[in-house]
């Protein structure tokens, strides 16, 4: 039996959501990729630098959406690059905070004074249009969310930095 992807919008949408995700991330991987910075790595920096303040491990764990020993290991490679430094308080019980390093500010300007790529691709649409596709994409996406109880909502951490957290 044969199914018609046209007889199901959620299907279609689901399709173009998921191509069109690719092709974007592709697409900043091609920009990130002469700095020698991956996707996750900007990621961090970019949580780093819009928090404005060290962050627990636990904390850049929701801003790159992995678990903890994955971003752990991310820090540790990011660490051995230069670009932060993991901080432990004077505490005995102080948790680790993650902070910048000089070189991670440093390839933090480069990799997003080079960020045109999404705004370049999103430019086809008007203002309008994009502020419509945003209300739109968020309201599927806690849709999504409430159906499949396996990932939480969006932390409000990175709800704030991305301006979601009052809509």
């Amino acid at each position: 039996m044969r199914f018609d992807l046209s007889a199901s919008n959620g299907l279609q949408v689901f399709s173009l959501l998921g191509t069109t995700y690719n092709a974007m991330l592709r697409a900043r991987k091609n920009e990130l990729e002469p700095m020698g910075v991956s996707l996750r790595q900007s990621t961090v920096l970019w949580g780093l630098k819009s928090v404005g303040r060290p962050m627990t491990v636990a904390e850049v764990s929701q801003i790159v959406d992995r678990d903890h020993q994955t971003t752990s290991q991310l820090l540790r490679r990011m660490e051995k690059a230069g670009l932060v430094e993991r901080r432990k308080g004077s505490h005995k019980r102080s948790k680790i905070t993650i902070v910048l390093t000089p070189k991670g500010e440093e390839v933090y300007d480069q990799s997003f004074e080079k960020y045109k790529i999404h705004d370049e691709i999103v430019s086809c649409l008007s203002p309008e249009e994009q502020n419509n596709l945003k209300s739109y994409l968020t309201r599927l996406r806690e849709n999504a969310i409430a159906r499949s109880a396996l990932q939480p909502a969006l932390p409000s951490l990175l709800a704030s930095i991305l301006g979601l957290d009052h809509q």
